[in-house]
């Protein structure tokens, strides 16, 4: 094409067709350049397209992991609430005014649910891996800040539940160090151990009571963090969802 476009020009030299020969130059010029801006559109919109791509698989797969969060904290609901109620309870029945040291002993010793709760592992790598990219910069402004504070929200209880937990389980660790409530977790014949009962004989009043006290609050706290964790991410994984669906869709 080169040699066809020099031929032409050389052509009009000879022929003493200067003016001419600058007419077609320029022209060729303007063809060159309407090339060059046809190649770099093509190359924009190839680059355009592949972002484009990027951002709907980095969205589905967040869809996906949003789904699988409710799933998690769906399952794990049931267990929280359960137990939230049942530490309610016994608190209630702890403070009554009939109570008595014997019925707060076999509060502890048979009805305590010891069991501490760990945050839900929500999935986070998807979110992760795509704030570090430019294809964050793609996203529609609203679903940016949502996503942005699902996953702060996400940290941020996982944080104050260590932190809960930490507590609960330093309060249990000095507790079940003068009464064992936690032989009934590992064998069901517990009633019947000399080692289970035998730290139940001679209950000092003043000692106990005040660790009562101290390790159903902290149980308590535990389980009252849990369900505004879990009630709070799964309001915000259903206030996101309908605006990742077009993106799911594709």
């Amino acid at each position: 094409m080169l040699k066809f476009f020099r031929k032409i020009r050389h052509n009009l030299l000879s022929e003493g067709k200067t003016w001419t020969y600058l007419k077609y130059s320029v022209g060729e010029i303007i063809l060159v350049v309407i090339g060059i801006l046809i190649a770099l559109q093509i190359n924009n919109w190839n680059e355009q397209r592949k972002q484009s791509m990027q951002l709907n698989t980095a969205m589905q797969s967040i869809y996906k992991d949003l789904v699988a969060d409710s799933v998690l904290i769906h399952n794990a609901k049931p267990i929280v609430d359960l137990r939230y109620r049942t530490i309610v309870a016994l608190i209630k029945r702890s403070y009554a005014t009939e109570v008595t040291l014997d019925s707060l002993i076999n509060i502890m010793k048979n009805e305590f649910p010891v069991r501490w709760y760990s945050s839900p592992v929500y999935n986070t790598n998807t979110f992760s891996n795509l704030k570090s990219t430019s294809t964050f910069d793609l996203l529609p402004i609203d679903i940016k800040e949502q996503l942005s504070d699902y996953y702060t929200t996400l940290d941020e209880y996982k944080y104050r539940n260590e932190n809960t937990l930490d507590q609960y389980r330093n309060h249990l660790d000095e507790f079940v160090k003068k009464y064992n409530i936690i032989g009934r977790l590992y064998d069901p014949n517990y009633k019947n151990s000399y080692i289970y009962n035998n730290t139940w004989e001679n209950v000092d009043e003043r000692d106990f009571t005040p660790r009562v006290a101290v390790l159903m609050a902290a149980y308590k706290v535990l389980y009252d963090n849990a369900q505004n964790e879990l009630e709070t991410n799964l309001e915000n994984i259903h206030s996101i969802l309908p605006k990742l669906e077009p993106y799911a869709a594709q």
